[in-house]
């Protein structure tokens, strides 16, 4: 995919404005948050259906395929992910309006005491690590501000570290197929909820396998189909509203791998390929900026004292949080991915990605149907 037909400038989460930051304050009844959406003021029952990976320019590039979600689009301006624009950052930020500064789980890959762990999947050094990084105390804020809530995802999730970091508290509703998906949804509105939250994950699994192509619009036509299915299903005094934790790039494989000269100045690194973040050995933190220069044709070489300035993860930055960043982050500022000699890379190529600072990967919609 061509650079010129893509929105790639550099776009910072909007804190104090239009960012996901806000949108569970918004819902939630006594939080002094305004509503986003007039019909969210109106409602007595909202549903937040999730998309993992609709961005916003993905989705009104490819607006044939969900129309009724792409016409929502067109009276709404977009709203920002959080820094990184990846999953697990940005869906706890989501769950508990906080930012990552906050909540402090900074990436895909955060370092623990069990070593790097991969926040979605819970592990680290090769074992579950729930049972050593507690998910309520990796990130402590609690989710949907204390109130109650139901939760609709995948039943395999139930008993995972991320969803106790990001949806603990919640009535959980698993489900195993679409149809189910819609009913459990029907089912938890029915049962008393005022508060829906629904997620949805294939369109971002399709994107990262095969791109922002034929199989990208095919899976997005299935979230316009949800989408509709759930709007008819649900009572008229019921709002719902259609957001994303990021957007999507196609990016150019394979990556690049980090220089052996800068790796030597390194004892450790975390985040993802679109914000890798270098940890200094004691002292070299200068010497390791300064050898990253070599990527500024391609990347954004961002000290950590920048990247604070900047309030890249929100105006307070908590000291957990803190520590759990490194000295340098490298942000592409095109198409291109990093990674490390010992990174545990997949299998097959990784077409489209997410985790930097492009518009389309920080552009997401929020829109009420």
């Amino acid at each position: 995919m061509s650079d010129e037909r893509l929105e790639l400038q550099r776009t910072v989460p909007d804190y104090g404005g239009r960012c996901i930051t806000s949108v569970m304050p918004s819902i939630l009844a006594g939080t002094g948050a305004a509503p986003l959406h007039p019909e969210l003021e109106r409602a007595k029952v909202v549903v937040l259906f999730v998309v993992d990976g609709l961005g916003w320019h993905q989705l009104r590039r490819n607006r044939d395929w969900a129309p009724s979600l792409a016409a929502a689009c067109d009276d709404s301006s977009p709203m920002t992910t959080v820094a990184p624009s990846t999953t697990a950052t940005a869906l706890t930020s989501l769950t508990t309006g906080a930012t990552p500064g906050e909540h402090g789980l900074v990436g895909y890959r955060v370092p623990t005491s069990l070593g790097l762990m991969n926040s979605l999947r819970w592990r680290a050094g090769g074992q579950d690590a729930r049972a050593l990084v507690p998910p309520e105390e990796l990130q402590p804020v609690v989710p949907f501000c204390g109130q109650p809530a139901a939760v609709v995802t995948r039943a395999e999730f139930k008993r995972s570290g991320f969803t106790s970091a990001h949806l603990r508290g919640g009535t959980f509703w698993g489900w195993r197929n679409l149809g189910e998906l819609v009913e459990s949804v029907r089912n938890a509105v029915d049962a008393g909820a005022a508060t829906v939250f629904a997620y949805y994950d294939t369109l971002d699994t399709v994107a990262h396998m095969h791109g922002l192509g034929e199989h990208y619009r095919e899976a997005l036509a299935v979230v316009e189909q949800l989408a509709v299915a759930l709007r008819a299903s649900l009572p008229d005094h019921v709002a719902l509203a259609v957001t994303a934790d990021h957007g999507m790039l196609e990016v150019l494989e394979p990556p690049i791998m980090i220089e052996s000269e800068i790796v030597a100045l390194t004892n450790g690194w975390s985040g993802e390929a679109r914000m890798l973040w270098l940890h200094a050995r004691a002292g070299n933190a200068a010497d390791l900026v300064a050898l990253c220069g070599q990527y500024s044709s391609m990347a954004e070489i961002a000290p950590v004292e920048r990247v604070l300035d900047e309030s890249w993860l929100g105006p307070h930055v908590s000291a957990h949080a803190r520590d759990r960043i490194g000295d340098v982050a490298l942000v592409p500022l095109g198409t291109e991915a990093f990674t490390m000699p010992d990174e545990d890379r997949p299998h097959h190529p990784l077409i489209g990605r997410h985790g930097g600072l492009t518009a389309e990967e920080m552009h997401v919609p929020f829109v009420v149907l």
